[in-house]
């Protein structure tokens, strides 16, 4: 399974950083792999609302080991990274301005 995450400090959330990095690891990964997965705690809309905007697939809540030994309950979130090769507009650019 090849999967994603981020992490913005909060000075800078808001900004479109975290979906734009998002974005750069997906289309890094289309040449390797068919899906990428995000599993942002059920407790993150923030991070939650990001994989919806980007195109992801809701699969199911799940228990997420991070860090090793300490478990939370996440969202397992599909991009079907076929798509981007279809040219659909979640892979499209964006500026982000720091």
């Amino acid at each position: 399974m090849y999967e994603t995450g981020w992490n913005v400090l909060p000075p800078f959330q808001g900004r479109g950083i975290a979906a734009a990095a998002a974005t750069v690891a997906a289309a890094g990964a289309e040449r390797e792999h068919r899906y990428i997965h995000a599993f942002p705690s059920v407790d993150n809309p923030a991070s939650n609302a990001i994989c919806h905007k980007l195109g992801f697939s809701l699969v199911a809540e799940c228990d997420f080991e991070y860090p090793p030994g300490s478990f939370m309950r996440c969202n397992d979130w599909r991009l079907d990274l076929t798509r981007s090769l279809q040219g659909e507009a979640w892979l499209g650019t964006r500026t982000v301005r720091l």
